[in-house]
């Protein structure tokens, strides 16, 4: 009765484990593809307009360029402007995929808020964003702009925000020599004063053939130098600022995504009118929004949540003080519906934000220069740090619940399979191990790491992750069965147990990284987007459960049948046998 019981038990299991990680997917995929910024509805006014630094900004975007790739290759004329210009390193924030960073460059808000998909999508599925950048302010100005690039940024940027455009559908040399040249016209042209160009081959080659392992990487990286070189030539310097750098780096094989540290980091160099020459400390990619609103006397985007980069940048203490003054009220103006939307209720800053912004005001009022700017950043600083105590909390809270559920489900899991364990217990520990070593063992010989930066493709995924779940699976139960084999096991319904044995254990360790995830980040994306790590690993996790659960309702039955095969074998071969004569018949007496 209870081998009965066990074996009621695992069918069951299993296939609500199939169908509860199929919903979960779908949960889960649908969160993601529906996330926007939770802030986009927002209207929040602009702060007024500063004192510009510079007639026009040149932004040079070299896609798919990491800082120690851009160090190794030591390019020419990128490190001649290094040298005669201001440089540091640029931390992005996960995760890294292109049009998510593009968003942040452009906004200062992180990927949480800047409105910009997770991750990257085609272009007939690309929306505009919603929410303020630096386009947006220039246009609101009445600068004149400029965009050259992908054809993504044409569905991103809202047309009526861009006076000029240029776009190759197709990337390739062509695409970014044609590029160059619409480029040149543009920087020739003294009424645009703010131009983005973006260079994309080099990330193209990155994702095909890897990066500095590969000479195609080298080569194209040289040809964008000389590139670099044409446009620093053409843009008057002393009207006018050049910024280079790149949206995120690439892993050695290419991929990009997650938070490895040679794709966080990026190059950053600003040279010209308005700029301090020299080396400076690391910056984030959510500095250069409000940097750039600075040169060009604009208000800075509404979302930005970085800071601007006063000590590359040559401004009076006057204005650097006015600039951070309104900095701080932009992030005060920031922070009040943002804390509303994380808490859930009308919130406002604690009184003493304010009070400082007040005395801020005061001191600048009475010329007390320095006062006023310490006064201002403190405020801003403070906003920032309650900003950010207030996220933790929540994710604190809701991730203490979700934690007792997960440990209890596992409990109740693995005790239910220690109580239940049978003769065979060792033999399905050793297939469970064999399964998931060789499981890893494919994993690392495909060339893939634990880390979204090694999807390349999000259709082929799950195919994949069946693929070799399903093989190694096949093997664990090809040893299941010859450890039956071996110990002549006849019982069917102890055969039987012993194969859902094996797919209860394999699949609890499948597991394990999903419930992990779920602490971490719930089911479902739902107020912020999750930590990569735990989204790859809740991704992964429910594909493999999905095949082990799957494949552990089915195997036990072949290794059942073909067990009571082998045993029916093994008796016929034993009463085929010839019986040995006797040593004298009964009876018969010489």
């Amino acid at each position: 009765m209870k081998n009965y019981v066990s074996v009621g038990l695992s069918i069951l299991l299993l296939a609500g484990i199939v169908i509860g990680a199929a919903r979960a997917v779908r949960v889960f995929y649908t969160s993601i593809q529906t996330y926007r910024s939770p802030l986009r509805d927002v209207q929040l006014e602009p702060q007024p307009a500063t004192s510009p630094q510079t007639g026009k900004v040149v932004i040079v975007v070299l896609s798919g360029l990491g800082y120690d790739d851009s160090v190794a290759l030591a390019l020419p004329v990128l490190e001649q402007l290094k040298q005669a210009g201001a440089t540091a390193a640029m931390a992005s924030i996960p995760p890294t995929y292109s049009q998510t960073a593009w968003a942040t460059l452009l906004s200062g808000a992180p990927p949480d808020t800047n409105d910009a998909p997770p991750f990257d999508r085609s272009l007939d599925a690309l929306y505009p964003l919603q929410v303020d950048t630096i386009f947006a302010r220039a246009h609101d100005a009445g600068l004149q702009t400029a965009l050259l690039g992908a054809p993504a940024w044409r569905r991103l940027i809202p047309r009526n925000h861009l006076d000029h455009t240029f776009f190759v559908d197709q990337p390739g040399p062509q695409a970014d020599q044609a590029i160059l040249e619409a480029a040149q016209t543009v920087i020739g042209d003294d009424e645009i004063e703010l131009v983005l160009i973006q260079f994309t081959q080099l990330d193209v080659i990155a994702e095909r053939f890897g990066g500095l392992s590969s000479q195609a990487y080298g080569q194209t990286a040289l040809t964008l130098d000389t590139y670099l070189g044409l446009i620093s030539t053409a843009l008057d310097l002393s009207q006018s600022a050049l910024i280079v750098l790149a949206e995120h780096g690439h892993i050695p094989d290419g991929g990009h995504g997650g938070n490895e540290v040679e794709i966080i980091w990026q190059p950053l160099m600003m040279i010209g009118e308005g700029i301090i020459a020299g080396s400076y400390s690391d910056i984030h990619q959510i500095d250069i929004a409000p940097t750039v609103s600075t040169l060009l006397g604009l208000p800075v985007p509404t979302l930005a949540q970085g800071r601007i980069l006063f000590e590359m940048l040559d401004m009076t203490e006057a204005d650097q003080t006015r600039a951070q003054l309104l900095l701080a009220h932009q992030r005060t103006a920031l922070a009040e519906p943002y804390l509303s939307y994380i808490q859930g209720s009308e919130t406002t800053l604690p009184s003493q934000i304010s009070a400082d912004l007040a005395q801020a005001e005061t001191a600048l009022a009475n010329n007390n220069i320095r006062g006023a700017f310490q006064l201002a950043r403190l405020a801003q600083r403070e906003a920032d740090a309650h900003l950010a105590l207030t996220r933790f909390s929540r994710t604190n809270a809701e991730q203490w619940p979700r934690l007792a559920a997960a440990g209890l489900i596992l409990i109740i899991w693995f005790v239910t399979m220690w109580r239940r364990r049978g003769f065979h217990a060792g033999s399905i520990i050793l297939a469970a191990i064999a399964t998931l070593g060789l499981y890893h063992g494919l994993f690392q010989l495909q060339g893939h790491h634990y880390s979204l930066s090694s999807i390349n493709d999000f259709s082929d995924m799950p195919f994949d992750i069946v693929r070799r779940t399903a093989v190694s699976l096949l093997v664990g139960g090809g040893l299941v069965l010859i450890f039956l084999m071996l110990t002549n096991e006849k019982n069917w319904l102890t055969l039987l147990g012993t194969g859902y044995g094996f797919g209860v254990l394999v699949t609890f360790v499948f597991a394990l990284p999903f419930f992990w995830a779920y602490w971490q980040d719930g089911l479902a994306v739902s107020w912020r987007l999750p930590a990569v790590l735990p989204a790859y690993w809740q991704i992964t996790s429910l594909f493999e459960l999905i095949t082990s659960a799957s494949l552990g309702l089915l195997l036990p039955w072949p290794i059942m049948i073909l067990n009571l095969l082998v045993n029916l074998i093994r008796h016929r071969l034993s009463q085929s046998r010839p019986q040995a004569e006797p040593d004298a018949l009964p009876g018969l007496h010489l």
